[in-house]
């Protein structure tokens, strides 16, 4: 298990609740993929997340997912559940679904830093009511990533800056899309056993409409296992 590296499974792109736009599967920060080794390693993962200040809403949310790595690319999809908060504006829990893909440039255990260039698409339909919005959401982000043993433990740091596209198709109205820019960092920690828990914070920085911009910001805490 030496060279295993943290997988967190859960995806990650951009999603609105109301007016905020927020981390990819609802509230969560977008995560990296990691790289596994020449047989591939398969993770499951389950997360908490918070928004931290205004403009992310301070909403909680839960995610899960599975994801697969291996030495050139890896993969995942999860779906995530924000929970419902009348006093903060969003009078139901809401559902996101999302899957990602990352090409490892770099993935050498000799390198200082591994490179992976990762592309997310998540999907989710705020709100009650059948004619409201969909939302279609594409992180791209280049990751950057370390690795190293500790006291037994693989430590892996990473961060990754992203572009963020979010297409807003109302229904019976005209789609729009919109860019904004990001980035998350955290670190990992895996066990000889394959049990694996991380942090992570995510700043997504988006137009207001006003002329000026908003800044969310959201912290995750996450737990994995590592299938034999």
């Amino acid at each position: 298990m030496s060279k295993t590296r943290f997988v967190l499974s859960i995806a990650v792109v951009a999603l609105m609740v109301a007016t905020p736009a927020m981390g990819q599967v609802l509230n969560v920060p977008v995560l990296a993929l990691a790289a596994g080794d020449a047989d591939g390693v398969t993770s499951i993962g389950a997360g908490f997340a918070r928004g931290l200040n205004e403009d992310s809403g301070k909403l909680n949310a839960i995610a899960v997912g599975v994801s697969r790595g291996m030495e050139k690319v890896s993969f995942g999809v999860s779906a995530g559940y924000i929970l419902s908060d009348t006093a903060k504006g969003l009078a139901s829990s809401e559902i996101s679904v999302a899957g990602k893909v990352a090409y490892h440039v770099i993935n050498d255990s000799d390198s200082p830093a591994n490179v992976s260039v990762q592309v997310g698409v998540g999907w989710a339909k705020p709100g009650d009511d059948p004619n409201d919005v969909t939302l279609l959401l594409i992180p791209v982000g280049v990751a950057i990533s370390g690795s190293t043993e500790a006291g037994g433990m693989m430590v892996n740091p990473w961060v990754m800056p992203r572009v963020q596209f979010t297409r807003v198709s109302p229904s019976g109205g005209t789609s729009s899309t919109e860019t904004d820019f990001g980035a998350s960092a955290g670190v990992g920690f895996t066990t000889e056993g394959g049990f694996g828990f991380g942090v992570a914070v995510d700043l997504l920085i988006t137009d207001d409409g006003l002329g000026g911009s908003n800044s969310e910001i959201l912290f995750g805490v996450g737990v994995s296992y590592t299938l034999p």
